[in-house]
């Protein structure tokens, strides 16, 4: 009988790994909105909205703490924790309805988990799935990510309005809860540490070395910060374009707004039959020239109904980048260090963004928006440039990696069963590991290794 092709419904681990993450996720979509609205309706609500905000905000430029955090500690312990301290947050924000004062903190606290969350998060799935599955299991994942941009608001919309605001911040609260016993469910997944042992800041140096020295992993930070730091242009220049350069007022600037999210939805869901065959250098090499060429067209659209396909190009582009970006780096990065080099990514898509929006705001979106969207699509074609080479370098090493070991079926084994949460997959031998005693999906081929330390170039040229 052939193996089932869905990996939701073959794979029980990683089923229950990419629920607890969309629960979680579509429930923090909610809970932002919610405390959003719950503070504009006060005095000085500019302030506190922009409080709110940075408060959600500065704890992701902690990614490289979070990370090194991430790999020195048991994976799904990590993750628990994480989950039960945003639950007690935004339960005691709930119960106690505090003032701005205290409500600020305890966001940034919230921030905080979600960032090691994030961190610890991105080493799971090279560790409970086959080789062959990890772009599959990726595009689920940025299914779930989308979700919460895209029904999240939503249902913060919907729930505050029905009843509170505060209604739906219990709502977040339970969703972490239930993602933290979901979570109880995956294997242990202990730290795979080489080498002396460091302090959690020398950890942390550490990893920002690797992504210095690294070519690969260095071309991936690179092209996520300069492609954000261009790409967010797009989200200042939107509501002007559709406002004064297509005269469509705030309908025409929803239906560009949502036409990108569907887009991204939709690039998750293709990528989920389709990537298994796909060299992740050449999705993400791909997802971010198409990202280029609709926010370059869509300079160009003298009609709604032409931006709206430029901006479905761009989504798609963005949605199909993503999944590429992280199998990459499951692949080219050795298993121990995978946490940190993680976290730093993250943290570099915050600063792009950021710096992005600051620097937008210098070119007057509101007078010349076509413009805009010309340096935002220029702007990620030269990222390109800078990146290209030494993400095409990957190809050759990660297609001279080592021969998978045997994998180890969890249902065949008991190694990692919903009955046995506190099973271990070790590191096999102690090596880069990237060879793990991991288990293979059910009926699947065998579970791949990570390319080991040095299968990938890490010359120190340029990217």
């Amino acid at each position: 009988m052939a193996a089932e092709p869905n990996l939701i419904r073959r794979h029980r681990l990683f089923r229950r790994f990419w629920l607890a993450r969309a629960v979680s996720l579509i429930g923090d979509g909610a809970a932002m909105v919610a405390l959003v609205l719950l503070v504009s309706r006060g005095e000085h609500a500019g302030t506190a909205v922009s409080l709110i905000l940075l408060a959600e905000s500065v704890p992701r430029f902690f990614g490289p703490l979070a990370g090194a955090l991430a790999d020195r500690m048991g994976v799904r312990r990590l993750l628990i924790a994480a989950e039960l301290v945003q639950a007690a947050v935004f339960g005691t924000i709930v119960l106690a309805r505090p003032g701005l004062a205290v409500l600020v903190p305890l966001v940034a606290v919230a921030a905080a988990a979600s960032t090691v969350f994030s961190a610890a998060g991105r080493t799971v799935v090279p560790r409970i799935v086959d080789d062959a599955d990890l772009m599959p299991a990726n595009a689920w994942l940025g299914t779930a990510f989308n979700l919460q941009a895209a029904l999240g608001p939503v249902l913060g919309g919907v729930f505050s309005a029905w009843g509170s605001e505060y209604g739906a911040l219990a709502v977040n609260a339970g969703s972490f809860l239930f993602s933290a016993l979901l979570l109880t469910g995956i294997p242990a997944l202990e730290p795979l540490r080489t080498g002396e042992r460091r302090t959690l800041l020398g950890d942390t140096v550490e990893g920002l070395k690797f992504v210095r020295h690294h070519r690969v992993a260095r071309a991936i930070v690179l092209l996520l910060l300069l492609g954000l730091f261009f790409g967010s242009l797009d989200n200042l220049a939107l509501v002007f374009l559709a406002e004064q350069s297509l005269g469509t007022g705030e309908t025409g600037y929803g239906v560009l707004a949502a036409s990108f999210g569907v887009a991204m939805v939709a690039a998750s869901l293709w990528l989920v039959r389709a990537a298994e065959s796909r060299s992740p250098v050449w999705v993400l090499l791909a997802g971010w020239f198409f990202t280029g060429l609709g926010l370059l067209l869509t300079a160009a659209a003298p009609v709604l109904l032409a931006a709206v396909a430029m901006q479905l190009i761009a989504g798609l582009g963005n949605g199909v980048a993503n999944v590429g970006e992280e199998t990459l780096l499951q692949k080219a990065v050795p298993a121990e260090v995978l946490g940190r080099v993680g976290g730093t990514l993250s943290s570099a898509a915050f600063f792009g963004s950021t710096a992005g929006y600051l620097a937008g705001g210098l070119l007057g979106p509101e007078d010349n928006a076509r413009l805009v969207f010309v340096i935002a699509g220029g702007g990620i074609f030269l990222a390109l440039a800078l990146c290209g080479p030494a993400l095409l370098s990957a190809r050759a090493s990660l297609a001279a990696a080592p021969d998978p070991e045997p994998g180890v079926d969890d249902a065949a084994t008991g190694t990692a069963t919903e009955a046995d949460g506190d099973a271990v997959i070790a590191p096999a031998g102690g090596t880069a590991p990237a060879a793990q005693a991991g288990p293979a999906a059910a009926g699947g081929s065998p579970a791949a290794k990570p390319a080991p330390a040095g299968s990938v170039s890490q010359s120190g040229g340029t990217t």
